[in-house]
C-alpha cells in the first residue's frame, strides 16, 4: 500500500511538471503571436503611408490637371471622374490598413467610424453601444477593431443582412464585443473558417481571448469576442 501510494505521489508530481511544462510553451507561443502580429501592424502601417504618399499623391496631382482638363473634352472629364474614385479607393485603403483614429482617439471613435465607412454604402442600417476601460491597452485595442473589421466586410459579403449592431461592455475586467447581424445565417457546424476567420482565431488566442460565432440558417449571426483587460 505504501508502494502504490509513492507511486501515486511521483505520477501526480510527474503530471504538475508536465503541466508546468506546458503552461510555459503556451506562454512562449502566446508571446511569439503577439510580436509576430505587431510586425504585420507595422508593416501595414508602412504600406498605408506608402500608399497615401505615393500613390495618393500621384493621383491627387493627376485629378487637379485633369480637372482642369475635364472643360474641353467629355471624354477628360470621364477620365478626371475615374482619376476622383480611384484616389479616393485608395484614401480609404490607406485609413483601413493603419487607420490613425483609433491611435488618436481611441476604440470607440474609431469603431464608430469603421462601421460608417464599410455600412453606409450597403443598405444596412447599423447601431453601436460601446463602453470602454480607460485606458485601454493598444493591443487590445487594435485586436477588437481587426476583429471588427473582418467582422463586418464578411457580414458585407456573405450576410445579406439589413440591420447590425456592434456592441462592447467592460465588466470585471473583462472587455466584450458583440455583433450581431440579422442575415441569412449558416450552419457553422458544417461551413469549415476561411482565411480571415483563422486569422481572427488566431490573434484572439495570442490574448487568452475567446471567439465564439452563433449563427443558423435564415436566423443570422452573431461574433462574440471575450477579451480579459
Amino acid at each position: 500500500m505504501t508502494d502504490l501510494a509513492a507511486e501515486i505521489e511521483n505520477i501526480k508530481a510527474l503530471q504538475a511538471t508536465l503541466q508546468a511544462r506546458l503552461d510555459a510553451d503556451q506562454e512562449v507561443l502566446q508571446q511569439l503571436a503577439k510580436r509576430l502580429w505587431a510586425q504585420q501592424e507595422s508593416e501595414k502601417a508602412k504600406l498605408s503611408r506608402e500608399l497615401h504618399d505615393g500613390i495618393g499623391q500621384l493621383l491627387t496631382g493627376l485629378t487637379r490637371r485633369l480637372q482642369a482638363l475635364s472643360t474641353s473634352s467629355p471624354e477628360l472629364e470621364a477620365l478626371h471622374g475615374i482619376a476622383e474614385m480611384a484616389l479616393n479607393d485608395v484614401r480609404q485603403l490607406s485609413r483601413l490598413m493603419s487607420p490613425t483614429i483609433l491611435d488618436d482617439l481611441g476604440l470607440k471613435p474609431a469603431l464608430n467610424w469603421l462601421c460608417r465607412n464599410l455600412l453606409s454604402d450597403e443598405d444596412i442600417e447599423y447601431h453601436t453601444e460601446i463602453t470602454v476601460p480607460p485606458d485601454l491597452p493598444k493591443d487590445i485595442s487594435t485586436l477588437l477593431f481587426r476583429i471588427a473589421q473582418e467582422t463586418l466586410v464578411n457580414a458585407i459579403k456573405h450576410s445579406e443582412a439589413t440591420n447590425l449592431t456592434l456592441s462592447i461592455s467592460y465588466h470585471h475586467h473583462v472587455i466584450r464585443l458583440d455583433i450581431l447581424d440579422n442575415g441569412v445565417g449558416f450552419d457553422s457546424k458544417a461551413i469549415e473558417p476561411g482565411i480571415g476567420l483563422s486569422s481572427i482565431r488566431d490573434r484572439a488566442e495570442a490574448f487568452n481571448a475567446t471567439l465564439e460565432i452563433d449563427s443558423a440558417v435564415g436566423q443570422g449571426t452573431r461574433t462574440t469576442v471575450t477579451v480579459p483587460v
